[in-house]
């Protein structure tokens, strides 16, 4: 009994080559539409892995970027409510100067004091109130030197991350604002005793005051310099 094999060797290699064709064909087709030369692993394992840690290291950037910017506009907010206690501070100055003259009777010094009292609670009201995103940014909670915490619950300088990586020298940078309440700037009934610039109720409390006072628009330009 004879055994026969039938076969069309011409057939079998176009249908081999037609099957390389039609998936070299798959993959072109494929990276024309991703706009990819890498679409998975059995393209290029090794350029796959070096694309996806680029990848994630330029979504880590353009994240940073975004907390950058936010950081700026944080910045942005402690400096606008600044401008505003600058303006309260030129007023207390200006109602020492008017105390300080000898052309008022004590009543009207203590109309005088009553004004330069409220601007003392306005400058304490605005450093107590103004925040970023629940960060409190002039009532001191910035203002020390160490950083503690982490988030909204942090205290002390006030870490800014925006570089892949956690380099000191180059991923992250701290934002330390200092206290501009009216008792931190030595201003009104609130500051320390002793403090020159706590009422002008008297002549010579309003001449004291003059350089209090002065003194207090130097510390917060340092602050807002800062």
């Amino acid at each position: 009994m004879s055994l026969v094999i039938n076969h069309n060797l011409m057939a079998m290699n176009a249908a081999r080559n037609l099957t390389t064709a039609y998936s070299n064909l798959g993959t072109s087709v494929n990276r024309l539409s991703s706009g990819l030369r890498i679409n998975g692993a059995a393209d290029d394992a090794a350029g796959l892995a070096i694309r996806e840690l680029m990848r994630a290291d330029i979504a880590s950037i353009n994240q940073g970027i975004r907390n950058a910017m936010d950081a700026i506009s944080m910045i942005q907010t402690a400096d606008g409510a600044l401008g505003v206690i600058d303006e309260k501070l030129i007023r207390m100055k200006e109602l020492a100067e008017q105390a300080a003259t000898g052309t008022y009777n004590s009543d009207q010094r203590l109309i005088i004091d009553s004004e330069y009292q409220a601007m003392a609670s306005e400058i304490s009201r605005i450093a107590n109130a103004t925040d970023f995103n629940g960060v409190y940014l002039l009532n001191g909670n910035l203002s020390s030197e160490t950083h503690n915490g982490e988030g909204l619950n942090s205290t002390g300088k006030l870490k800014v991350h925006f570089g892949a990586g956690n380099d000191s020298a180059e991923d992250y940078y701290y934002i330390q604002i200092g206290n501009s309440t009216a008792s931190a700037l030595g201003v009104g009934l609130g500051a320390a005793a002793g403090a020159a610039a706590k009422s002008v109720s008297t002549q010579a409390l309003a001449q004291k005051a003059l350089q209090g006072i002065q003194n207090a628009i130097i510390s917060k330009d340092k602050i807002r310099a800062n």
